[in-house]
């Protein structure tokens, strides 16, 4: 779990260093949101699978009715 814990740092920081509106920050909010659906563990057993594989987590989606906003659900690889 440890290379997870250190992918999510360095996308954390990525984001931080080229700010609001790049893909980087953007990514970081979606790793954030992963840990929010799933926890630690899975989120960062993950990572470590995008890395191998050259994937990226993407957030899941429920339906969006046009008087609601879409809710992520769960997470995947893309």
């Amino acid at each position: 779990m440890g290379k997870g814990k250190d992918l999510f740092g360095h996308y954390n920081d990525l984001g931080k260093e080229k700010g609001p509106d790049s893909e980087e920050y953007n990514y970081a909010g979606v790793l954030f949101q992963a840990l929010l659906i799933l926890g630690e563990r899975k989120t960062f057993e993950l990572l470590e699978e995008a890395d191998v594989t050259g994937k990226k987590l993407a957030l899941q989606y429920s339906e969006a009715t046009p008087d609601t906003t879409p809710t992520p659900y769960g997470v995947t690889l893309v």
